[in-house]
């Protein structure tokens, strides 16, 4: 009744046995970095401000979001409240913060 069955198994190519890989031993890596409090949150600062998006001025007029160190913007907009909002969104998905400046570039505040 099963001879269908017992065919099928016998026709199947038999899978190669797989190589052992050798075992790589990691180097020990400190737990953590010694580093003052100052210092380690000064680093983490600036991780965060490299990875911020801006809303600023656009120089021909209306509000720009750039991401830091960006020489294009990413999106313009006629209001600022625009900008901030899609900032907010991108900002968000991509696990960073938002820099708001002043018409005149100075930082207004940073969420």
């Amino acid at each position: 009744m099963f001879e269908f069955l017992r065919r099928k198994k016998k026709d199947e190519p038999k899978p190669e046995p797989q190589e052992e890989k050798p075992v790589v031993e990691e180097e020990a890596v400190p737990d953590e970095e010694q580093c003052t409090e100052e210092e380690c949150e000064s680093d983490y600062k600036k991780e965060k401000a490299a990875g911020a998006y801006f809303v600023s001025p656009h120089p021909d007029g209306g509000w720009q979001v750039k991401r830091a160190k960006a020489q294009k913007a990413l999106k313009r907009f006629k209001t600022k409240a625009e900008a901030e909002e899609y900032a907010k969104q991108v900002a968000e998905n991509q696990g960073s913060n938002v820099v708001r400046q002043k018409k005149d570039g100075k930082i207004q505040k940073k969420h």
